[in-house]
């Protein structure tokens, strides 16, 4: 018996808990992860995305990001529309993100996302909040 820490990246490793602990959970539920990405372009290069799954009838929102010289354009907005939209195609009732306090807070909740908890003390000063949001109401 042995245990291992490490602070390398390994895909084989990281693909087994991860597979095994959904092979668990689909004795309860079965299992429906499917990936989710919304790519803004501009002259064939990437100037923003929305990388997010879904999944038991939720859209986890993982990551947006948009280019400086985008932001305030409502790129963000339409990301999140579109992503929005797929998720409801899919039959999810549900969306969830988190952010930092200096980062979109307001953003997600001018889209209609309620907080529904958080954590200070990040960096020891910045909150992570959690929002979520009911979908196709």
């Amino acid at each position: 018996m042995e245990f291992i820490l490490s602070d390398t990246e390994n895909d084989k490793e990281e693909n087994t808990i991860i597979n095994n602990l959904w092979k668990h959970n689909s004795q309860f539920t079965p299992v429906d992860i499917h990936p989710l990405r919304v790519i803004f372009q501009d002259n064939n290069q990437i100037q923003g995305g929305l990388i997010a799954r879904t999944w038991w009838g939720g859209l986890d929102i993982q990551y947006l990001w948009i280019t400086e010289n985008y932001r305030k354009k409502n790129i963000g907005k339409k990301l999140m529309q579109m992503a929005e939209d797929e998720a409801i195609k899919r039959k999810c009732h549900m969306a969830y993100v988190d952010t930092f306090d200096f980062q979109a807070v307001n953003f997600y909740k001018k889209l209609g996302y309620e907080e529904y908890g958080h954590l200070s003390q990040f960096a020891h000063r910045h909150t992570r909040y959690y929002l979520s949001k009911q979908l196709g109401i």
